[in-house]
């Protein structure tokens, strides 16, 4: 019979708030002073990747990319329809209203297309700050962390023949004994998954408003349809 696998448990209080340099530090000196028992290196790196594959593959704040994709086909759909409106109706003054109370709804139908453009325009702007590339710079102002350095932050940090250098000793080092190459990308593994975690975290709370303003903005939108078709009712479809 399958088991339920027992969850991780931590004894340390919920921890929600950014990722600091202090927090990611002490990790690093962790899994730098960590000796993976010998023998054991494959089977650490085998979970390790795989707990930074599940990590990446968690794309929930991608629908906020699909749902700007829908927003942009509404968008250019209803700005071609308000081109028209725009075209045949003249925005009213507040005399003309106030004494031709049909010239309400031109009125009424130009502020719902306003107010939809305004949201979406920035929640799209909240949503694009959201998704802009991560840049874990804990590491910056800090000594090398040479034990278990960022594992693609650090990269470009890093001589392209002092990076590879570092894998052939080590790869040379795994020859006989411990496996020191499998092992050091045990370590980081273990690192970047943390640090991919907390970046997709961040970036579902910022995008999070956005989302609720997009939703609002389809109101907006259905208030513009609704208006322009009471308008051409009310109005009639004489031009200016």
């Amino acid at each position: 019979m399958l088991r339920i696998p027992v969850p991780l448990k931590s004894t340390s209080e919920p921890f929600s708030h950014p990722l600091s340099a202090k927090d990611s530090g002490a990790l690093v000196e962790l899994l730098g002073d960590w000796q993976i028992p010998e023998g054991r290196e494959q089977a650490v790196h085998d979970m390790a990747l795989a707990g930074l594959n599940q990590v990446k593959a968690s794309t929930e704040y991608d629908d906020a990319r699909a749902l700007l994709t829908i927003v942009a086909f509404l968008t250019a759909l209803a700005g071609a329809v308000f081109n028209r409106f725009s075209s045949t109706y003249e925005l009213p003054r507040w005399r003309e209203m106030t004494s031709h109370w049909e010239k309400f709804w031109p009125a009424l139908t130009y502020t719902m297309f306003g107010a939809y453009a305004v949201i979406v325009a920035t929640s799209a702007y909240v949503i694009f700050g959201a998704m802009k590339p991560p840049s874990h710079d804990w590491h910056r102002g800090r000594g090398p962390l040479s034990k278990v350095p960022n594992f693609h932050s650090r990269i470009a940090d890093t001589q392209p023949q002092a990076w590879g250098q570092n894998l052939v000793e080590m790869a040379n080092d795994s020859a006989v004994g411990r496996d020191n190459l499998t092992a050091h990308y045990a370590k980081h593994y273990i690192l970047e998954t943390y640090l991919v975690a907390d970046q997709i975290a961040l970036k579902l709370r910022k995008a999070a408003p956005a989302v609720r303003w997009l939703q609002l903005s389809m109101l907006f939108l259905a208030g513009f349809i609704i208006s322009y078709g009471v308008t051409l009712i009310i109005v009639g479809a004489a031009p200016k």
